[in-house]
């Protein structure tokens, strides 16, 4: 009798445990999990190339473009309404069909910024998955609430990815300020095409600088020619005429001879 019911008892739990389970797996198709891609390229002045790509379900991106097509800006309000730290610039969103994504890329100057002579990018309060070659990668999971899920509850697993300018140096992560932080040298001002060819045009001006010293120097130290007289010929003294023989007065000026 004990054993019977001891058999019955552990039926009863299998089956609420494949039932729980079930549940599980359909409340999970019910609800399907976003994918989303947050990269971050920063310049050598701290400002950023922002690409934020959102990978739906098939059935929740038609959702949301529908909804987006009656109301441009109800999916990037957020974005140019309540950003307190800064302007964006060339803000774009894209509806990518083939992917079922959402992909929106603007510019925001300053979201870096020197402090003391070192760069820091708030905003990143977990340890960074992998850091190579002035890239860290963060992942993160978290349920999000908000236009972007149509206010349903949704479960979204988001990468940010910050891409450090080449010449950054010492770059790390402070987990007390919950920031990326790097040095960076002092920033040059370019002007395309002579700023490349500096060189070229330094040895260009330089040769040209010594040409003309040369032909200073040739002209100053040139000497007068003196007129030669023809033999033969005599010249007035007062304006360089030849006279002619036999003449007592100068055929051009009219001075005696």
């Amino acid at each position: 009798m004990v054993k019977h019911m001891r058999l019955t008892t552990l039926a009863v739990t299998a089956a609420l445990l494949v039932l729980l389970f079930s549940a599980g797996l359909v409340r999970a198709a019910d609800s399907p999990t976003v994918t989303e891609t947050y990269s971050v390229a920063i310049n050598n002045v701290g400002d950023a190339h922002v690409t934020d790509t959102i990978k739906y379900s098939k059935d929740d991106y038609a959702a949301i473009k529908k909804v987006a097509s009656k109301k441009r800006s109800f999916l990037t309000r957020r974005f140019t309404d309540e950003d307190s730290t800064g302007e964006l610039f060339d803000f774009n969103t894209d509806m990518m069909d083939d992917t079922n994504s959402v992909v929106i890329t603007y510019d925001k100057p300053g979201m870096a910024y020197s402090t003391k002579g070192d760069f820091i990018l708030y905003g990143y309060s977990s340890k960074p998955t992998s850091t190579a070659k002035g890239k860290f990668t963060f992942e993160d999971t978290s349920t999000v609430n908000s236009e972007f899920t149509l206010f349903t509850d949704q479960t979204f697993k988001t990468t940010t990815e910050v891409t450090l300018p080449a010449s950054a140096a010492k770059a790390h992560w402070d987990s007390q300020d919950s920031a990326l932080k790097y040095s960076m040298g002092p920033a040059t001002a370019t002007y395309g095409f002579w700023s490349d060819q500096k060189l070229l045009f330094t040895a260009i001006f330089a040769v040209l600088f010594l040409l003309f010293a040369g032909l200073l120097v040739f002209v100053y130290m040139r000497k007068p020619v003196e007129a030669v007289a023809q033999p033969g010929h005599s010249f007035c003294e007062h304006c360089g005429t030849p006279l002619v023989a036999g003449k007592h007065f100068c055929t051009n000026c009219g001075a005696k001879v």
